[in-house]
């Protein structure tokens, strides 16, 4: 197959098993879009953020000195 994007998704690569592998992932991927961030990474998240700012803050000290 020369183009994955032009394959016929009603050919026989896609029946039976194969065709719900599509489905099946959607649905996996729906469902992980759905789940809660856990806290650990919101507290990791929220220290970057503060990080971040804290070194920018520095940056710009030194910019004016």
């Amino acid at each position: 197959m020369k183009d994955n994007q032009t394959r016929d998704r009603s050919s026989p690569e896609f029946s039976g098993a194969y065709a719900e592998i599509p489905k099946k992932l959607k649905a996996y991927y729906d469902a992980l879009q759905e789940e809660a961030i856990p806290d650990k990474f919101l507290d990791l998240l929220e220290k970057l953020d503060r990080a971040e700012q804290a070194a920018n803050k520095a940056d710009a000290v030194k910019e004016l000195e």
